[in-house]
């Protein structure tokens, strides 16, 4: 039995009925292995007013509780920060092993080599090349994997990379080995107070959007920040599952939700297709059944590559 439609929240479907409460829960589990919260909220609200239940209110708070730190840019970045000092800052044998090879530069020289054969890098080069550009922001660099890997190829492009959480920029600076590539904290929507306007002639945001509270100010202050003709770009993840069989239940795997939503093309092209040279790109991903019930299967599984013109 498929419990709803691979790729949508179910919203309108006629095969989940709101009274049948264990069918409307089944849904909202493949929105949530889709990483997709605000789908499966979506969902529970609609049913809840359709066929007011207790265990909607439930299954409301409880994902709702999922996306506290989105209450506030303070809670974002206080939860990122305690995410990452808790996964890369563990005492122990792999963190000197990691500080010996980031010393030698081991690391920077696997982190460029790497990046620079994965699609979205090649994609995201064919972007900026024809632009000839002296200036780009990597927005939520992480620990600057894309930075650091246009920085080393293209030695005459400064690249910056804006991270929200401090452990992340020091990390990325203790990478670095190039003089064209800088890191500072911050976050995205308050980077026009950091940057002057039109400052960079491009910018880009990969595995950024499915985690921001709001992705409407995310972009917005990106062209804000790139100047009238400049490139941006985005990836976010393509997750489009179908459920064969009943789903269990799921927690955030790592203490903070991540992903809140998922993008279909027909959302990304209706979002950022009005604007000149838009381009939409599909990039196939390795299926981790492992990590998935046996009875979820992918139907398109990867990730979607943005790019379109600041007009």
């Amino acid at each position: 039995m498929v419990y709803a439609p691979a790729g949508g929240t179910a919203l309108g479907d006629p095969r989940v009925d709101p009274e049948d409460v264990e069918q409307v829960i089944q849904a909202v589990r493949l929105q949530l292995y889709r990483d997709n919260l605000d789908g499966a909220l979506e969902l529970l609200g609609a049913a809840q007013a359709k066929h007011p239940d207790p265990r909607y209110e439930t299954q409301i708070a409880r994902i709702g509780s999922w996306r506290a730190h989105l209450a506030s840019p303070g809670a974002y970045a206080a939860a990122y920060e305690r995410y990452y000092r808790a996964t890369k800052c563990r005492p122990g044998w792999t963190l000197l092993e990691r500080q010996f090879r980031t010393l030698l530069g081991w690391r920077t020289r696997k982190i460029v080599r790497r990046t620079a054969t994965h699609p979205e890098f090649r994609l995201l080069e064919r972007e900026l090349l024809p632009l000839a550009p002296r200036a780009v922001l990597d927005a939520g660099c992480g620990e600057g994997r894309v930075t650091l890997a246009l920085a080393a190829r293209h030695p005459a492009l400064h690249v910056e990379g804006l991270e929200v959480t401090a452990t992340n920029v020091a990390i990325a600076r203790g990478l670095n080995r190039f003089p064209n590539a800088t890191f500072s904290q911050g976050l995205i929507e308050e980077a026009g107070a950091r940057f002057p306007a039109g400052a960079f002639d491009a910018a880009y945001a990969f595995a950024v959007l499915e985690h921001v509270a709001d992705v409407d100010v995310v972009v917005r202050c990106l062209l804000g920040l790139v100047r009238a003709g400049g490139r941006i770009a985005f990836e976010v993840p393509m997750t489009e599952l179908v459920a064969t069989g009943a789903l269990p239940d799921l927690e955030p795997r790592d203490g903070v939700a991540g992903h809140v939503r998922v993008f279909t093309a027909a959302e990304l092209r209706e979002r950022f297709g009005r604007y000149p040279g838009f381009v939409l790109e599909r990039i196939n991903g390795v299926w981790r059944a492992g990590r998935y019930p046996l009875t979820l299967a992918p139907v398109e599984f990867g990730s979607y590559f943005v790019a379109f013109t600041r007009p």
